[in-house]
């Protein structure tokens, strides 16, 4: 079983791109998995909090996005939580004090969901953020933009206070690894990639 904490930043990414037209993006792809309720053979438990889809709301109504229509996709994500294989309800499982290791009050906040469901992942495009002197940072891959600028992308492996792993991911390198086949398990990445040099 793999639970599998979307950040905000994935969300509102792959509503823009259906709202453009486009399809099989990096966003589009990860939520299409995640909504597939399988990850490489392995059930998946979408987990968010409260304060999570009360963010998620604001930045699409803030985008321009039809009340209705927004209402409906965060309806659809706590479905998806509370009939996945475990059943979170986001309003009494998950959220608590944000985590202060992060310096950012709404990713520190992720965190604390992430911790609170026992996450095994957790998927953002905003990885510097959860990294920190208490997280290893691994590298996983090299991403071009299309102005041809390069881009190493890495994971954050931090250690849960259960004990357990964390794997904090960009979505790039979820897709990869989803694919291909990879275990998403900290013991898999240390063995694979590097250690990302300190800054």
């Amino acid at each position: 079983m793999l639970i599998v904490v979307p950040d905000v930043n994935v969300l509102v990414s792959r509503a823009n791109a259906d709202r453009a037209g486009r399809s099989s993006t990096i966003s589009q792809k990860v939520v299409q998995q995640l909504v597939s309720g399988v990850l490489n053979g392995e059930p998946v438990q979408l987990a968010m909090s409260f304060k999570m889809l009360d963010t998620y709301r604001d930045v699409l109504l803030r985008k321009g996005y039809d009340r209705e229509a927004v209402e409906q996709s965060a309806d659809g994500l706590i479905a998806l939580m509370r009939y996945g294989p475990i059943g979170f309800d986001p309003y009494l499982v998950l959220g608590g004090t944000p985590e202060l290791s992060v310096m950012d009050v709404e990713d520190g906040g992720v965190l604390a969901t992430a911790y609170a469901a026992h996450a095994n992942l957790l998927v953002t495009d905003n990885l510097k953020d959860f990294a920190g002197h208490d997280a290893e940072a691994y590298v996983t891959s090299v991403a071009r933009s299309a102005d041809g600028t390069r881009r190493d992308l890495y994971c954050v492996i931090r250690k849960r206070p259960d004990g357990h792993s964390l794997i904090v991911v960009h979505p790039a390198d979820f897709v990869r690894w989803m694919e291909s086949g990879f275990k998403m398990s900290a013991d898999a990445i240390k063995a694979s990639c590097g250690a990302k040099p300190q800054a």
